[in-house]
C-alpha cells in the first residue's frame, strides 16, 4: 500500500458491527429478525423467551425445516441467504428475510448459539459463536427445527446498551412486534415468555379469535370483516366500529403479504374512509392484510424492512379506501352525507306550549343565563322569526347575533377567527372576586359564559377541567400522595398484552394517582380503587384511553414520563364536551380554573378562556 493510499478494506467484525447499527437497534430488532427466520423456515410453532428485556437472553425456538451443517456454518456470514439467488428473485420477494445480514450482525454484538436439525438427519448440529472468535460446530442431539440463543446483547458496545430505554419499555417494544407477527399469521402458534412469566400462548385460530385473544374480547362484537378483491390485489381482515376508535395509532395493524409494514399514506386511506364517523383526533382500529403480486412492490427500501414501495401507490390507496368504505356502507355506517335535502334541526324545547321555533334561534333563560339544550327536533325552514320576549323568562338569540359575538362573517369563516385570546391584563384575583355574584350560562353544553365588569369570559368546559385536573395531578405526583376512592366491589378488566405492559411500566405513578390494582392471569387486571376524578364504572374505558393517549404523547411530546401521564389522565378524566352542567358546577369549575397557576391553556396547548370586552362589542355594533 502506497503512503498516499487512504482507503482500506474493513475487517469483517467491524463491518458486521456497522451493519448491526442499522439492523440491530435494540432487543426487539433481534426478536424480529429471528422470528422472521422461523416463519420463513415454514415453522408451525414459534416460542420466544426473553430475560432482562432481551439484554441477557433472547431465545427463539421453532419446528421449521432446520438447517444442514453447511447451511448452519454459512448462516452467520454476511450476505449469505437462502431467500434469493438471482436478480429476478430480488424483484419478487415473498419471504420476510432476504438480505443475509441479520445473523451476521447479531453475532457481532452478542454471544450466539444455534441448534438445528433437518428432518432427514439422524442428529442435529450446534454452533457457538462469539465476536472476534472463530465459531465452533459440533454434532448435537436436537429436535427437528432450529433454536437460537442470543446472550449478552451489546456487551461489546456499551454505548448501545446505555441508550436503551427502561426494561419495561424494551419489553413493550418486543411485545408489540410479537403481536404483529401473531396477527399476521393466525395459522401459527406463538408462545411468548418474559423470564418465567407466560405473556401469551396463542394457538392456530381464525383471525377474529386471534384479535380477541391479543387485543381484547371486545373485538368479537366490535370489528367488521373486510373481504375485497379485484384483478390486482386482495384486502382481508377486520376494521373496528367507530366507537372503538382511539386517540393514537396503537390499534392499527397493517400487513402487505403478511409483512408488518408502516405506511402513513395507507393509514390515511383507512382514516379517510371513516371521515365524519370519528371524533376529532380519534383514529380507527384495524387489522388488515393486503395481498398483492410481489413483483408489484419493493420491500428493499428500509434496513428494518418495515416499509414497502408500490408500483402504483395511488391505486393501492384508492383500493384500500374503497374496500373500507364499502364495508362501512354495507353495515349502515355510511360517510356520504347528502346535505342538499337534509332537514334542519335545532336544540329548541317548547316552553308552555310555545309554537315551533326556527333553527335560527337558541332559547336562553334570562334568570340563570342558561341556554336550554333539549332533544333535537325538526322544524320547517320557513317558520317566521320570533321576536325577543322581554316579558318572559326566555329570549331567542339569532344565529346572526351569535356570529357577531364570535366575530364571524362570510369572509372570516374561511380564515382564522378573530376572537382575541384572554391575556388577563388584570390579576386573576380580581376576576375571582367577581365570581360569587357573576352570571353563568352554558352554550350547547360546550362553552361556559361568565359575565364580568369588563365584558364576558368564554370558557371551554373540557379544556378548563383538563387544566384543573392536570395541576391537581402533577401536585399529587410530585408530593407522592394518592387520592383514591375505594370500590365497593373489585372490578376485573381485560386489556391487550401491549396495554398491560405499559400499565406495569407506569404502575408506581398510576398508584400515586389513585389507581389500586393487581394483575391476574393473562391480560386481566383487578381494580380495587380509582382516583376521585374518575367516575365510578368507567375504570376500563378511562384506563384504556389514558394508555392510548400516553402512547401517542410519547411520539409527539418531549416532556417527562410523569408530565405525559398527568396530561393523559387529565384529558381523559375531564368533563366531556356535551355534558350539561348546573349553575353551581359551572361556578365551581370556573373558580377552580381561576385558581390554577396557568389557567389560559390546557396541558395539550389548546386555549381555555377567551374574552369579549365591552369595547369589542361596541366596535361590532358601531358604537365606537
Amino acid at each position: 500500500m502506497l503512503a498516499e493510499d487512504k482507503i482500506v478494506l474493513l475487517p469483517d467484525y467491524i463491518a458486521n458491527q456497522i451493519a448491526a447499527g442499522e439492523v440491530v437497534q435494540r432487543p426487539e430488532s433481534v426478536v424480529k429478525e429471528l422470528v422472521e427466520n422461523s416463519l420463513d423456515a415454514d415453522a408451525k410453532e414459534v416460542a420466544i423467551i426473553i430475560q432482562d428485556a432481551g439484554k441477557q437472553l433472547i431465545s427463539v425456538l421453532d419446528n421449521g425445516i432446520g438447517m444442514s451443517r453447511n447451511d448452519l456454518e454459512l448462516s452467520i456470514k454476511r450476505h449469505a441467504t437462502s431467500k434469493i439467488k438471482t436478480q429476478e428473485d430480488l424483484e419478487r420477494i415473498s419471504t420476510y428475510g432476504f438480505r443475509g445480514e441479520a445473523l451476521a450482525s447479531i453475532t457481532s454484538v452478542s454471544n450466539i448459539e444455534i441448534r438445528t436439525r433437518l428432518q432427514s438427519d439422524s442428529h442435529g448440529w450446534r454452533l457457538v459463536s462469539e465476536p472476534m472468535k472463530n465459531p465452533t460446530i459440533e454434532p448435537f442431539n436436537q429436535a427437528i427445527g432450529t433454536q437460537v440463543f442470543v446472550r449478552n446483547l451489546f456487551f461489546n458496545v456499551p454505548a448501545r446498551r446505555k441508550f436503551l430505554k427502561s426494561k419495561l419499555t424494551e419489553i413493550r417494544y418486543i411485545s408489540d412486534t410479537l403481536i404483529r407477527f401473531a396477527l399476521a399469521n393466525p395459522d401459527k402458534r406463538f408462545t411468548y415468555y418474559d423470564e418465567d412469566t407466560l405473556v401469551f400462548d396463542v394457538h392456530p385460530s381464525t383471525l377474529l379469535e386471534r384479535i380477541a385473544k391479543l387485543l381484547g374480547n371486545d373485538a368479537k362484537d366490535g370489528f367488521l370483516p373486510i373481504e375485497y378483491k379485484n384483478e390486482l390485489m386482495q384486502i382481508t381482515g377486520f376494521i373496528g366500529l367507530p366507537k372503538f376508535a382511539r386517540p393514537s395509532n396503537s390499534g392499527q395493524y397493517l400487513f402487505v403479504n403478511r409483512r408488518p409494514v408502516e405506511s402513513r399514506n395507507l393509514s390515511f386511506a383507512v382514516y379517510s374512509a371513516f371521515e365524519h364517523l370519528l371524533e376529532k383526533n380519534y383514529k380507527p382500529v384495524y387489522v388488515l392484510n393486503i395481498t398483492i403480486n410481489p413483483e408489484k412492490i419493493d420491500v428493499n427500501i428500509h434496513p428494518q424492512k418495515n416499509e414497502v414501495k408500490f408500483d402504483n401507490e395511488n391505486y393501492v390507496y384508492n383500493t384500500l379506501r374503497k374496500a373500507v368504505a364499502t364495508t362501512l356502507e354495507a353495515n349502515n355506517l355510511t360517510t356520504n352525507i347528502n346535505i342538499e335535502n337534509a332537514e334542519i334541526t335545532t336544540p329548541y324545547i317548547s316552553i308552555n306550549q310555545q309554537p315551533q321555533q326556527s333553527s335560527d334561534f337558541l332559547v336562553v333563560n334570562q334568570v340563570t343565563g342558561e341556554i336550554v339544550q333539549p332533544p333535537r327536533q325538526t322544524y320547517p325552514q320557513n317558520y317566521p322569526q320570533t321576536q325577543f320576549n322581554r316579558e318572559g323568562n326566555y329570549q331567542h338569540l339569532s344565529k346572526d347575533t351569535l356570529d357577531l359575538l364570535f366575530h364571524r362573517d362570510e369572509q372570516q369563516s374561511q380564515s382564522q377567527p378573530s376572537m382575541p385570546t384572554l391575556a388577563f391584563s388584570r390579576p386573576s384575583a380580581d376576576i375571582i372576586a367577581e365570581l360569587p355574584n357573576a352570571a353563568f350560562w352554558q352554550l350547547l353544553n360546550k362553552y361556559i359564559f361568565v359575565q364580568t365588569s369588563r365584558g364576558v369570559l368564554i370558557v371551554d368546559q373540557h379544556n378548563a377541567h383538563e387544566r384543573v385536573i392536570y395541576e391537581r395531578t402533577t401536585e399529587r405526583l410530585n408530593k407522592l400522595y394518592a387520592n383514591p376512592q375505594e370500590l365497593l366491589f373489585p372490578v376485573d378488566v381485560q386489556f391487550s398484552v401491549a396495554q398491560v405492559a405499559l400499565i406495569e411500566e407506569l404502575q408506581e405513578d398510576l398508584q400515586i394517582l389513585g389507581f389500586k390494582f393487581e394483575k391476574l392471569e393473562a391480560e386481566t387486571i383487578r381494580f380495587f380503587a380509582i382516583p376521585k376524578d374518575v367516575p365510578s364504572g368507567s375504570e376500563a374505558s378511562i384506563m384504556i384511553e389514558i394508555i392510548d393517549d400516553y402512547t401517542n404523547n410519547l411520539r409527539v411530546r418531549h416532556s417527562t414520563k410523569r408530565d405525559n401521564l398527568a396530561a393523559s389522565f387529565s384529558c381523559k378524566s375531564a368533563i366531556k364536551t356535551g355534558a350539561k352542567l348546573s349553575y353551581e358546577q359551572m361556578k365551581k369549575l370556573v373558580t377552580d380554573l381561576m385558581n390554577c397557576k396557568m389557567p389560559y391553556i390546557c396541558p395539550h396547548g389548546r386555549p381555555v378562556v377567551l374574552e369579549l370586552t365591552l369595547t369589542d362589542l361596541d366596535k361590532q355594533f358601531g358604537r365606537i
